[in-house]
């Protein structure tokens, strides 16, 4: 299941409808699932979808509503308990790894062409949300002296997203030779390495030894 959505969400048979939904579509795509689909999938009848969702491209935004509130949810909590602003950067890195790993190319074009009200609020959402973060993470950094005073904040953060955004769809031959973890780990260190200081190379340097024993 997309990003492990969490059991305590299942609260309701609307919200069972959605995940089991959102499972249908990266298995199959969002174009070819019908609200039948969904009801075969289920055991239930029509009539009680259409008793939570209006249509299908009710049903489709809903979808990936909740696997955006879920990405916010888990960068919020990361926010909040990460020790420093590197160790808030590899926590986030493993969540953005998460997302590209159940990237399906597919879904995305089809959300884009079939569904473009939904596909820009979300997506829109979602790259806000990202540049929010490395934003506030840079800030962080440079107030503990893990990154350089003259790193240009703004900058830094589109450029980070703009990489995350990017990589799936226009580094295709890069994705199929590696997995997503080292692609990510050696962005991730390149990134760091770029607006660290030079107590933040030391500590980025232990980070990665300790990782390795």
């Amino acid at each position: 299941m997309f990003l492990h959505l969490r059991p305590e969400i299942m609260e309701t048979q609307e919200q069972e409808i959605i995940l089991r939904t959102l499972d249908l579509f990266m298995r199959y795509g969002i174009r070819s699932i019908t609200m039948d689909d969904v009801a075969r999938e289920m055991g239930i009848s029509k009539k009680t979808i259409y008793r939570y969702f209006d249509n299908k491209a009710d049903l489709v935004h809903k979808c990936v509503t909740l696997v955006h509130d879920t990405i916010k949810s888990r960068m919020e909590e990361i926010h909040q308990s990460a020790k420093n602003a590197i160790d808030e950067l590899f926590d986030i890195d493993r969540v953005v790894r998460e997302i590209l790993e159940n990237h399906n190319p597919g879904v995305r074009f089809q959300l884009r062409k079939y569904y473009p009200k939904t596909y820009n609020e979300v997506f829109h959402g979602r790259k806000q949300l990202i540049l929010k973060m490395i934003a506030e993470n840079i800030e962080s950094g440079k107030q503990n002296g893990l990154y350089r005073e003259d790193v240009v904040t703004d900058i830094v953060a589109h450029l980070y997203c703009s990489k995350v955004e990017t990589l799936p769809d226009e580094e295709e031959q890069l994705v199929n030779k590696y997995n997503m973890k080292p692609i990510m780990r050696q962005g991730l260190v390149y990134h760091i390495r770029g607006i660290a200081s030079p107590k933040g190379l030391e500590y980025l340097e232990q980070k990665l030894k300790s990782e390795k024993e």
